[in-house]
């Protein structure tokens, strides 16, 4: 099968683009392999206890995986400007989209930076002020504030990676395989944000872990295809 033309060899952009999917891949598996976790993620006080003792760790992955959100951002920007035909509409959305989502995720990864220093504060709080100290960490919490922010992040960065799918499967820029790939990781990413808005994501971890292996080996395999085509 031939390609459009929005590849081409030498392009930088696309260079980019490819380097965006595979060096997001890899900043996300590091900070999601170094992040620190307690046995029951339900258990608020276990949480608090891992996270106050690995504090520097915790915002380090935290930075990881924002900065791995972002070199994705960069590889569908290269996605948006080499789709120019019938689904150039659908990129467009889908690029507008991930714009909000890789904020949202911005936001997300802030309060996991936020949240081990508000623990340490609250026990390194006096008496008086300790109820105070400990209600900033009650809010960031992924249990308080961080529960509403997370499902709606998954909703709207796998509806843009859904319409950036759809663009691929209307055009011949890029492997069909890579845009039905990309179509059946985005509706069940759709349903998983669906399912942790009433849930919470500790009901579905373990499904959840599964899902970010797939989209993983996505953004990697479609980073390679890219480089490839346009090294």
């Amino acid at each position: 099968m031939s390609y459009e033309t929005g590849i081409k060899r030498g392009d930088r952009q696309q260079r980019l683009s490819g380097l965006g999917f595979i060096g997001g891949a890899i900043l996300i598996v590091v900070g999601s392999l170094l992040l620190p976790r307690a046995p029951n993620l339900g258990d608020i006080q276990a949480m608090q206890k891992a996270y106050a003792e690995q504090a520097a760790l915790l915002q380090a992955c935290a930075l990881l995986l924002a900065f791995g959100f972002w070199a994705l951002l960069i590889g569908t920007a290269g996605v948006y400007h080499s789709i120019t035909t019938d689904g150039a509409a659908w990129a467009r959305l889908g690029f507008y989209f991930h714009l909000v989502g890789a904020a949202l995720w911005t936001i997300g990864m802030s309060l996991d930076i936020s949240y081990p220093a508000a623990i340490l504060n609250w026990l390194a709080a006096s008496e008086s002020n300790r109820e105070v100290a400990y209600s900033v960490v009650t809010v960031l919490s992924p249990l308080g504030f961080g529960r509403g922010t997370f499902p709606l992040n998954i909703i709207v960065n796998w509806l843009a990676f859904t319409f950036f799918s759809i663009a691929v499967l209307r055009s011949f820029t890029y492997p069909r395989w890579i845009g039905w790939y990309g179509l059946f990781l985005g509706i069940a990413g759709l349903a998983l944000g669906i399912i942790m808005t009433f849930t919470g994501r500790e009901a579905v971890i373990n499904p959840f872990v599964i899902f970010m292996f797939l989209n993983l080996v996505w953004w990697f395999a479609w980073g390679i295809w890219i480089i490839r085509k346009a090294w």
